[in-house]
Parts: C-alpha cells; structure tokens; sequence
C-alpha cells in the first residue's frame, strides 16, 4: 500500500507555481483576447512583458487598470484508495495596472512602468475526500511506531500563488521599419500551501513528536526576483510586421515558515522563472482586420528539475517534478469592425512541461487547449477592454506503474479554467 502514499513532498508543493496550469498565458487584456499573439503587435500597457520594442506603437501619457479572475475547475479519481474528489470552485483575481509616457528628449524614445501580474492561480480541496490520505491504515508503518493518532482524519489541501512583475522598460526607433526595446523586471513572489503529511516524518524518516507526526501542514511564504527582456519589431511592409521578444531567468528567493501541526520551521527556498523567447509575425490583408501567429519556447528543464528547500534545525530537502521544455503556439485575430470597436479572438495550444511521473493534485499541469474572445470599445480618451478565456485540458490519467515513488501521484487528473478579463485605459494627452 505504500505506493498510494500523497505524493507531495512536505517543500515543493505549490512552488512551481509558473507550471501551464497556475501561470496567466497571457497577461493584459487585449493580448489575453488575442491568444498571447501579440509580440509582433503589441501595443498596451502589457508591452514589459510582450516585447518592450512595442513602446513605439503606443501613444502620449495613459494610465491602465486591469483585473483578471482565474477559476479552475479541477477533479481527481484514484479507485484504488477510494478518492474522488472536485476540487472547490474559487476565484483567483489579480489586479494589475501600468502607466506609459513618452519621454520627451528624443521623439524616437519611450519609456514605461508597470505592474502586472503573469501569474496567480490555486488549487483547494475538500479535505472530506482524502481521508484515505491521512496515516494509517493507508500507509504501512514502521514497526515500532506507534498508531497514528490521526487517521481517518480531515485536514486542508489548498495551495495559492502570486507572482507581481514590476518593470520598468524602454524602446528606441532606429527607422520607419525597426524598433528595439528592453525591460528590467522586479518580481515578487508570494505563495501558501496547507496539506496533511504521512504518518513517518519525510525530512527526518523517523516519527515525530511522541512518536508521531504532527500531520496539518501549512506553510506560508514570499520572496524577491529580478530579470531582463529584450524584444525587437520589424516592418517589412504596410502589411507584414515581425516581432521577436527574449527574458532572462528571473530567480526568486522565497522565505517564510512551515508548521508541522503546532511544530513551526523557518525555510528558505528559491524558485527560478524559466528563460523564455518568442516570435512571430502580424498580417493585415486590410485595413480593419489583423491577423497573427506565434510560437513561444519555455526552457523548464533548465530550472524545474529539482526544488530545494532548507528548513531551519531540520536541514535541506528536495522534491523531483523532471519539468521538460515546452513550446506554446498562438494564433490571434482583430477585426476593427467600428471605428471606436474592435473585435478579437484567439487559440493556443500549450503542452504540459511536467511529465506523469511526478504528477500531483497541488500543482495543475496538464496539456491545455486554449481558446479566447473578447472586445475593445474607445470614447475619447477612454478605451474599455474585456475578454473571456477558456482553457480546455485534457484528462491524465496515470498509471501506478508510471510514477516516480514519493512524487507522482497515480489516478485520473482533470483540469479547466475558465479566466475572465477587464481592464480600463485612460490617456491623458
């Protein structure tokens, strides 16, 4: 029976949190309605993130407030221990704003600050359904420990993350056809998780106070980051434009405490942002409508193979997750159909960077298809944007033999997210 063992190991957990299943694909509201195929055409408050270069194609003085509520609907079945379980229907809002200028020492020259937030999601059980999860009779003792006093018990199993991206970017034009652009990202990262843990204490592999392990575990956690972005536009034409864009790995140093039952931990972690750089082009067969298409690489391998974590008297511990590189494609569409509305639409496809074996239910990550609508409407110097998106993933299902012993976690794996979008410009000259 130890192989239907929570597969999450006490440090991780929720640390990921940049995995497909809790990152914001595409952060702003007129890239989100577009399908994230916005490098080559960029022109909001979302230019820091998108491509910096995108600068030149937004005009005077403008301040932008935008809001994204993330809803995932997830499940997950294990017939073996008796577990079916949905997880609860919460919302995830993240609030973002940015305010542009041009600067006025050189007409070919822009700058940007901003804040937004490129990812924030969660997960949260009811714990009713992983009684099975709890201790013993689930796990098999070691023989000169004592019954588990908590067994059969109900505990929380919840994790949430957010990430909040400050950047302050610039973009020069060289010519009529090119602009380049760079940013510098200030990130912070905050993160809780709670779950109930084995009977066996995993850092230490020996039993806890008075022989058992205090078996809530709830931890709580934040921390600071910084990175660079690079991105360039090209016009060949009045119709075709290319657009490139690269950031840098962006690490973040989490601290905060873990409590085993009443046993607090201070522990330090650090989480990297993967290295990212995309490219596409933009089409306009008329004048009102554009077209585009992308495609966007994330170097997991780099940064997800292992997360460490150091707790304070206990020592350091790791959790596998073995996360693969993963390339995003992105198709998005605009069609002016007033002259003060547009019309927009999107679809992506976005592999899972985590293989089965190290599949869990705290860390969403499944191969998603996405698909997107929304609108702007402009008066004056008011612009309103709203968009809809809806993330389809296809269901894991993950055999006992296929997982990674103390990681992965068998059974059916199901996931959707539902992520509506509004945001308000106003631009002051």
């Amino acid at each position: 029976m130890k192989n239907l063992l929570i597969s999450l190991m006490v440090l991780g957990i929720a640390a990921c949190a940049w995995g497909n299943g809790v990152s914001l694909n595409s952060p702003g509201t007129r890239a989100l309605s577009m399908a994230g195929a916005v490098i080559s055409n960029v022109s909001d408050y979302s230019v820091a993130y998108w491509n910096p270069a995108g600068l030149m194609n937004t005009e005077g003085i403008s301040a932008s407030f935008f809001l994204t509520d993330i809803i995932p609907l997830a499940s997950y079945e294990y017939e073996l221990a008796g577990v079916k379980a949905d997880s609860k229907v919460n919302h995830y809002l993240a609030p973002n704003a940015a305010f542009l200028w041009t600067c006025k020492l050189n007409n070919k020259l822009r700058m940007g600050l901003s804040a937004i937030v490129p990812a924030g999601l969660g997960t949260e059980w009811d714990g009713e359904d992983f009684v099975a999860f709890a201790g013993p009779p689930f796990l098999d003792p070691p023989a000169n420990t004592i019954s588990n006093p908590y067994a059969g018990s109900t505990f929380d199993w919840e994790s949430k993350i957010g990430v909040y991206n400050f950047s302050l970017s610039t973009a020069y034009r060289f010519s009529d056809k090119f602009n380049a652009g760079g940013a510098f990202h200030l990130v912070y990262g905050i993160m809780t998780m709670k779950r109930g843990i084995d009977a066996v204490n995993l850092l230490t592999g020996s039993p806890g106070k008075d022989g058992m392990v205090d078996t809530q575990y709830n931890e709580e956690s934040s921390g600071w980051g910084y990175g660079f972005g690079f991105g360039l536009q090209y016009m060949l034409d009045d119709a075709w434009t290319l657009g490139a864009s690269i950031r840098t790995k962006m690490k973040v140093g989490f601290s905060g405490d873990a409590e085993f039952g009443s046993t607090k931990y201070s522990f330090d972690r650090d989480i990297t942002w993967p290295l990212w750089y995309g490219g596409g082009l933009s089409f306009k067969p008329s004048e009102k409508l554009l077209l585009a298409a992308e495609a966007q690489y994330w170097k997991w391998s780099e940064t997800e193979e292992y997360l460490i974590a150091e707790y304070e008297t206990i020592g350091k511990d790791s959790l596998t997750l073995k996360w693969n590189d993963a390339v995003q494609i992105r198709l998005g569409a605009e069609y002016q159909a007033l002259e003060n509305l547009a019309l927009r639409c999107g679809f992506y496809v976005d592999p899972a960077p985590g293989p089965n074996k190290t599949q869990t239910i705290l860390i969403p990550n499944t191969d998603f298809l996405g698909f997107t609508i929304g609108a702007g409407y402009t008066m004056d110097r008011l612009s309103l944007d709203a968009t809809v998106e809806y993330l389809k993933g296809n269901d894991r299902q993950i055999a006992e033999s296929t997982i990674m012993p103390g990681v992965g976690m068998a059974g059916v794996h199901k996931l959707n997210i539902w992520a509506p979008s509004i945001a308000v410009t106003y631009k002051f000259r």
